[in-house]
C-alpha cells in the first residue's frame, strides 16, 4: 500500500516559477555583443561592454572613442531540468483512442527513473535573468585613459530544490517505510539598480617586458528595492511503515530574510520614485588589468562586485522549526499544525546585509587578423547570490567581420548553473549607429522540446 500525490503540483509549481522570476548578470546582460558569444568577455569586452566586466578594457582602441546606449534590454529564464519535453510528456497526457480523448498517463518505474535522473546531483534549478540600462556612455581618450558611466536595474532569482520532492510525489509513503530529504531548498531573488562610474588607465609601455598593460577599476553605487532570501532550511519527512495506521514523521528547520521597499509593500500609501525610495544601500568595486602579450594578444584579470548592501526598510524573517507528527490525516489540528510549520513565523527584524554576485574572471583574445577574433573565458562566483554561483563556467567565442558592417558572433558555454549553452548573435552597424541582437541558447530554435532555457537580448548605440 502507497500514499501517492498528483505529480503534476511540484511540475506546475516549479514551471510557474520559471515563468514568473526575472534576474540579472551584469552589464553583460545587456550587451548582444558579449550575449552573442557566450559571454567570453573578460578580455573581449570594448567600449561600454567593458563597464561591469573589466574595467582596464575602456581604453583599448577599437572603432569609436565615444559610445553612448540606447536603452539596451536582455532577459533570459531557463532551468537545468526541465523543458517542453518534460511538460508534454506530464502534463498533456496520452491519446485514448477508445474514448477519443487524452487521458493521464500512467508512469512505469524507468520513467519515474528517467524523470528523477534530470536532476544534476540530486538538485535542480529555475533561474532567470533580466536587465534594462536607462543610460550608459563610454569615452576613450589617448593620454587620460577610458572612461565610463552606467545606471542599470537588473532583477535576479533561482530556486534550487532537491528531487526528493519529485520522488516523494511519485512513490508516495511505502508500507515498508519511506525517508525524504528536503535539505537545501534554497530561493533567492532581488531587485537592484546600480549608478557605475569606471576609469582605465591609458595603455602603459613596458619595454622589454610587456608591450602594455592598463590597470581599470568602478565604483557602484547600489540601491535595492527588494530582496528575499533562503539563509537555511533542512527538513525531512518519513514514515516507519504501515502497522494498524498511518503515521508520518519529520523534523523541519527554516530561516529567510526580506526586505521591500515602501512602494512595493504598501502601493497604496507610497508611490514609486525614479531615483530613490529603496529598501536597502550600499556600494560595490570591480576591479582589472589588462595584459598586451603577443601581437593582437590581449588577457585579462577582474574582480567584480566586491562589496554588499544593508537592507534597512520593511525588513523581516520568517522562520519555522518543529517536530513533525501525524497519524489521522483528517484531524484539523494535525494539519493545521503542518501548514503552519511550512508557513513559518513572520517577525520585524532590524537591518541586515548581504552580499553582492562577487566573481573572478579571467580571459584571453585575439585578433587573428582584421575579420576574426577569438577568445576564451574562466568565472567563478564566491557566493550564490543571485545572478551568481559557485560553478565554474568556462566560455569559448568570436567574432567574424567577413562584412565590416555585419559582424556575426558565436560561442559556447559550459558549467555555471546552465549547463552547456550555445549562443549567437548578429550586429548591424549603420553610420554611427549599432543595433545587436543575440540568444544566449540557440537551442531554443535548435532543439525544439528538449530547450531549457530560453534567452533574448537587444542593443542599440550611438559612436562618434
Amino acid at each position: 500500500m502507497k500514499t501517492k500525490l498528483p505529480l503534476q503540483i511540484i511540475l506546475l509549481f516549479s514551471f510557474m516559477i520559471s515563468v514568473c522570476l526575472q534576474s540579472y548578470a551584469g552589464n553583460e546582460r545587456t550587451s548582444a555583443r558579449l550575449v552573442g558569444m557566450a559571454q567570453t568577455k573578460t578580455a573581449m569586452a570594448r567600449g561600454l561592454d567593458a563597464i561591469g566586466v573589466n574595467p582596464a578594457l575602456l581604453s583599448i582602441p577599437h572603432r569609436s572613442s565615444v559610445e553612448l546606449s540606447i536603452l539596451p534590454v536582455g532577459a533570459r529564464v531557463g532551468s537545468n531540468f526541465l523543458d517542453l519535453d518534460l511538460y508534454a510528456m506530464y502534463f498533456t497526457g496520452v491519446e485514448d483512442p477508445a474514448a477519443d480523448k487524452r487521458v493521464a498517463k500512467h508512469l512505469t518505474p524507468q520513467d519515474k527513473e528517467d524523470l528523477l535522473s534530470r536532476f544534476p546531483d540530486g538538485y535542480g534549478s529555475i533561474f532567470a535573468d533580466a536587465q534594462v540600462t536607462w543610460v550608459a556612455l563610454s569615452v576613450r581618450t589617448g593620454s587620460l585613459g577610458g572612461f565610463g558611466l552606467s545606471v542599470s536595474d537588473r532583477l535576479s532569482g533561482r530556486f534550487t530544490m532537491p528531487n526528493d520532492y519529485v520522488r516523494m510525489l511519485l512513490y508516495g509513503f511505502s508500507e515498508n517505510g519511506s525517508v525524504y530529504d528536503f535539505t537545501g531548498t534554497d530561493v533567492k531573488a532581488w531587485w537592484l539598480r546600480e549608478y557605475t562610474a569606471a576609469y582605465s588607465t591609458p595603455q602603459i609601455k613596458l619595454f622589454g617586458v610587456l608591450p602594455w598593460f592598463s590597470i581599470g577599476g568602478g565604483v557602484k553605487y547600489v540601491q535595492g528595492f527588494s530582496y528575499f532570501g533562503t539563509e537555511s532550511y533542512t527538513g525531512t519527512v518519513s514514515n516507519g511503515g504501515f502497522d494498524e495506521r498511518f503515521r508520518l514523521t519529520g523534523e523541519l528547520n527554516m530561516l529567510s530574510h526580506r526586505a521591500v521597499a515602501d512602494f512595493l509593500e504598501t502601493p497604496d500609501e507610497h508611490s514609486f520614485h525614479p531615483l530613490g525610495n529603496p529598501a536597502g544601500t550600499g556600494f560595490g568595486f570591480d576591479a582589472g588589468i589588462a595584459l598586451g602579450l603577443f601581437r593582437n594578444v590581449v588577457v585579462g584579470f577582474s574582480v567584480t562586485d566586491l562589496g554588499s548592501i544593508r537592507w534597512t526598510e520593511n525588513t523581516f524573517s520568517s522562520s519555522g522549526k518543529a517536530k513533525i507528527e501525524i497519524d489521522d490525516i483528517f484531524s484539523t489540528e494535525q494539519m493545521d499544525s503542518l501548514s503552519n510549520a511550512y508557513k513559518g513565523t513572520d517577525e520585524p527584524i532590524g537591518p541586515f546585509s548581504t552580499s553582492l554576485p562577487t566573481a573572478f574572471r579571467v580571459g584571453i583574445s585575439w585578433d587573428v587578423y582584421s575579420l576574426l577574433s577569438i577568445g576564451a573565458d574562466y568565472t567563478v562566483g564566491f557566493n550564490d547570490m543571485p545572478g551568481n554561483t559557485t560553478t565554474p563556467r568556462i566560455a569559448i567565442g568570436g567574432e567574424w567581420r567577413f562584412m565590416r558592417n555585419l559582424p556575426l558572433r558565436t560561442g559556447v558555454a559550459f558549467g555555471g548553473y546552465e549547463g552547456f549553452t550555445w549562443a549567437v548573435g548578429l550586429g548591424m552597424h549603420i553610420l554611427f549607429l549599432d543595433l545587436e541582437f543575440a540568444t544566449e541558447n540557440v537551442g531554443m530554435f535548435a532543439y525544439g522540446q528538449t530547450c531549457k532555457q530560453v534567452s533574448l537580448t537587444a542593443n542599440a548605440k550611438i559612436r562618434f
